[in-house]
């Protein structure tokens, strides 16, 4: 998070559980957003499903976003992604926008437009708090020690739903 000395952005990963919790104290006081998140069970999908990283990411996206907009979690107004320009290679950088309108405008999910972007994390505040955020959540997942967290974001009617793929019945 600091290069000599000097701060360059937040990242969930250099974060400790009392700051973690802090973090989620702090964000808990208000409802300035809403919080999604997509858990891939990566043990239950096939390698050749995953040889293409890209298409599996664009993939549970249109997903998630479709589940979302049909279960009323999200409104069918335009929908702006702001994305860590990490997920996505430079020769397919505007296939998800392209692919989300397509499926989901056109499809008939939804009336509004679909627009994404990418960024340099350490230029983009929004993406550094969703890294922290999902710093949480893997954190829980593979640990168990946030509990308290993850019931405080719920209680507080911020975090609002866990997407799981592949789907279960």
């Amino acid at each position: 998070m600091f290069f000599n000395n000097k701060f360059q952005e937040l990242k969930g990963s250099q974060f400790n559980k009392p700051m973690k919790q802090k973090f989620v104290k702090f964000f808990s006081k208000k409802k300035h957003f809403e919080i999604y998140y997509i858990r891939i069970k990566n043990y239950k999908l096939s390698d050749n499903f995953c040889k293409n990283t890209a298409r599996v990411f664009n993939y549970v996206i249109r997903l998630a976003l479709q589940y979302l907009i049909q279960n009323n979690f999200l409104e069918q107004d335009d929908i702006h992604l702001q994305l860590d320009e990490r997920n996505e290679k430079t020769e397919t950088i505007h296939f998800l926008e392209n692919y989300l309108n397509t499926e989901l405008s056109l499809g008939g999910t939804t009336k509004g437009k679909f627009t994404v972007n990418y960024f340099d994390s350490s230029n983009n505040k929004f993406i550094q708090i969703a890294d922290v955020f999902s710093n949480l959540f893997y954190s829980q997942l593979h640990t168990g020690g946030y509990g308290d967290e993850i019931q405080l974001l719920k209680n507080n009617d911020i975090l609002k739903f866990v997407f799981v793929f592949p789907l279960e019945y």
